[in-house]
């Protein structure tokens, strides 16, 4: 199980940096008012729609389960991993370009919680690690006993920054924020950046898992 639950968990690690939640949450904490139920239902927002769709896709995966389990499944992974990696690596600069920032109209705890729901299923397309995650799960054969408990747990992971900066803002208050103001800065011009890095980590660990699975280490 080990061998199956190190490089999903690698994962959940590697897609909790996410530039776009952690730039929403920032705004969210820095706006004042009552920010700490509005992070807990941005937050909550996320978990609930990743996880909803990863067990989507779990569940229909499982029904050709088959087609995922063998060499051929893993030789597939192994050349997606190794493309993305090379990918990151070898991808030409883009000029850097204005972009405005993503902002909530409206901070309510409804608002907010459709705003995270909203923000996952549109980025769910780009979400490499979870779906490198979910081929790994389905691979290993797992239940749905087995692995829905894997699939709560990584999206805990998935979300644990923004809720470590609502712990960190509400602890620290005024003597963090000038720190928090220049990290929301920073994201908003490095998620090209932050892509590259996310899809490079992905492609290693993709890779790694098709290379374990053919005893080459």
């Amino acid at each position: 199980m080990i061998e199956v639950l190190a490089p999903v968990f690698g994962l959940a690690l590697l897609d909790s940096l996410n530039p776009s939640a952690v730039a929403i949450t920032l705004y969210l904490l820095l706006s004042g008012g009552s920010f700490v139920p509005r992070v807990i239902s941005y937050a909550a927002g996320i978990f609930s729609a990743n996880l909803v769709l990863g067990a989507a896709l779990m569940l229909g995966l499982g029904s050709v389960a088959g087609l995922f389990d063998g060499p051929v499944a893993y030789g597939a992974q192994g050349v997606v991993g190794a493309a993305l990696l090379g990918y990151a690596i070898l991808a030409p600069d883009n000029p850097k370009k204005e972009k405005k920032e993503r902002r909530p109209r409206s901070l309510g705890l409804g608002a907010v919680f459709l705003l995270g729901m909203t923000i996952t299923v549109v980025e769910f397309s780009t979400a490499l690690p979870y779906l490198g995650a979910l081929a790994i799960l389905t691979n290993a054969g797992l239940t749905a006993g087995q692995w829905l408990p894997v699939l709560a747990a990584y999206n805990l992971v998935f979300v644990s920054p923004p809720l470590l900066l609502l712990g960190v803002y509400r602890a620290f208050g005024a003597r963090v924020r000038p720190t928090l103001e220049r990290w929301k800065e920073r994201l908003q011009g490095a998620s090209r950046e932050a892509l590259l890095w996310v899809l490079g980590i992905a492609g290693f660990l993709l890779l790694a898992d098709s290379v374990r699975y053919f005893g080459f280490f």
